[in-house]
């Protein structure tokens, strides 16, 4: 099964565009792979990252086909295998693929991988192979592409705060999005510190939190593969095409029909409308999260005799 399965991934391979492939299980254990690889460890890692986003893309939406993470040096493509949830396909591309013949491709390739798989594993997983810190720090290193500097791995984040005028034209925007793309289910902004912003009766806070969720893990896994800044999110289903894009302190997030319109028109028309949200939310207000004294010494004051303190902030 293995020369079988390496010939499939070999002829995704041939792709114009494609740089590897990996066929990983669910739980993060690489099965097989090609491509341009230096190492068993950059394997490894390429599948402990991208087995993070597998299983919030299947949480959020239960029967994703694929999910595509866009940065400006690189495309990361997830597949999930047809009737199989416990494989998937990661398949890193140059920036400027064809998405369109790349999905066509790979299609045969897919059902091929599935049957392969069907045939030979008879749902018999391997066991995990686990990693110890100081191992999974030196995989990480790996990754960094500039010499002589340490690459921190950590993200900070700021309140963002608006005023009322600034807030009416974030939601005017987003109903332009909603009027000018038809057969929209729901389009809105998940911002720091918990701010959800949309139109009223299309969306609700599950679908804001785990919308940031999946931007917030891909991000994380473009940085670790290729120290790059996520743009796009695009996760389809076999009925709804899900978009997120990053913008400052926060990410949108559109959900629409498949059928409704050609990707490529839906991506031009959405351009537009980021860099007017982003433009917006630039002229916003940031402050850094931070703990009132008050607070503080209500948390981490030493309290005696089993009494309580009660701390309040004057108006």
């Amino acid at each position: 099964m293995t020369n079988e399965l390496t010939e499939t991934l070999q002829n995704i391979k041939m792709i114009t565009g494609v740089e590897n492939v990996v066929l990983i299980q669910k739980d993060g254990l690489p099965v097989a792979s090609a491509g341009v690889w230096f190492s068993k460890e950059e394997v490894f890692a390429v599948a402990s990252s991208t087995c993070a986003i597998y299983g919030v893309a299947r949480l959020v939406h239960g029967d994703f086909e694929y999910l595509l993470m866009e940065s400006e040096t690189s495309k990361v493509f997830l597949a999930s295998l047809p009737n199989d949830t416990d494989y998937f396909l990661t398949v890193t591309t140059a920036p400027r693929v064809n998405l369109a013949a790349l999905f066509i491709e790979m299609k045969d390739s897919l059902f091929r991988v599935s049957f392969l798989l069907r045939q030979h594993i008879d749902d018999r997983l391997p066991p995990l192979r686990s990693y110890s810190n100081h191992e999974t720090q030196r995989i990480l290193k790996g990754f960094s592409v500039a010499e002589g500097q340490d690459t921190k791995y950590s993200t900070s984040r700021s309140i963002i705060s608006f005023d009322r005028s600034q807030a009416l034209a974030l939601r005017a925007l987003l109903k332009q999005v909603h009027d000018s793309i038809p057969n929209t289910d729901s389009v809105f902004l998940s911002l720091n510190g918990g701010v959800r912003l949309s139109l009223e009766g299309f969306t609700n806070d599950r679908l804001a939190a785990m919308s940031f969720a999946l931007h917030d893990a891909s991000e994380r896994v473009v940085r670790t593969l290729r120290n790059g800044s996520l743009q796009t999110v695009l996760c389809e289903t076999e009925s709804i095409r899900h978009f997120i894009y990053a913008v400052p302190n926060g990410v949108f997030s559109l959900w629409v029909d498949r059928s409704s319109q050609k990707l490529g028109l839906m991506r031009l028309l959405l351009k537009h409308y980021i860099e007017e949200i982003r433009r917006v939310l630039q002229a916003c207000h940031e402050m850094k999260s931070a703990v009132p004294d008050d607070l503080k010494e209500l948390l981490l004051g030493e309290i005696g005799n089993g009494s309580m303190m009660l701390a309040r902030r004057e108006p």
